[in-house]
């Protein structure tokens, strides 16, 4: 029931916000978003090999100029073994986000790039542990209005993570991701 709520919450707040907008994507405008992943894996005939992973990145950006948008994006990944406890990820990321085509559009083309820091924890045989990392970021797609100021997201991104979570090797992942972003407009002079 709350998750129903929610989702009206935003509706309703994007509904709002695309009554008094005249750009979604334009200097002075704000974006307030993120994208949501969920994979499970499991190696055939080994019953102990089943990871599930989820992560949640909610955003927050502002158009410094018209179609460029800058802000922060936090992450949160939980990736669970079958049989061990789940792994925490939390991460922090400044991002910049590019959309090709005019702010009239109803499907715009962007590219976003991030680089950021985060921290890992997970139990070990001693106790819980921390470790850290870095990771960057790139991701382009396509974003469909679904409102002038709601856009329905779908992309193809690419992320290399590394540090001391990681050893002495970079994990590198090619994935698709769907967001959901609210543009509000910022103040018209």
């Amino acid at each position: 029931m709350e998750m129903k709520k929610v989702l009206f919450a935003t509706l309703l707040m994007g509904s709002v916000s695309a009554a008094f907008s005249q750009g979604n994507i334009n200097k002075g405008d704000w974006m307030l978003g993120g994208n949501a992943g969920f994979n499970s894996s499991k190696i055939e005939d080994i019953d102990a090999s089943k990871t599930t992973i989820l992560t949640v990145s909610p955003n927050v950006g502002y158009f410094f100029i018209n179609n460029l948008a800058g802000g922060l994006r936090l992450s949160f990944t939980s990736v669970k073994e079958k049989g061990s406890d789940a792994e925490q990820e939390l991460s922090a990321a400044p991002f910049v986000r590019y959309y090709f085509l005019p702010s009239s559009q109803k499907v715009n083309v962007f590219l976003d790039g991030s680089y950021g820091f985060g921290s890992a924890k997970f139990n070990t045989i001693g106790g819980t542990e921390t470790e850290s990392f870095n990771q960057f970021g790139i991701t382009g797609g396509a974003a469909i209005f679904l409102t002038p100021a709601t856009a329905l997201e779908f992309g193809v991104g690419y992320t290399s993570a590394g540090g001391e979570y990681y050893g002495d090797n970079r994990h590198n992942n090619i994935g698709l991701n769907i967001g959901f972003q609210i543009h509000l407009p910022g103040t018209k002079k």
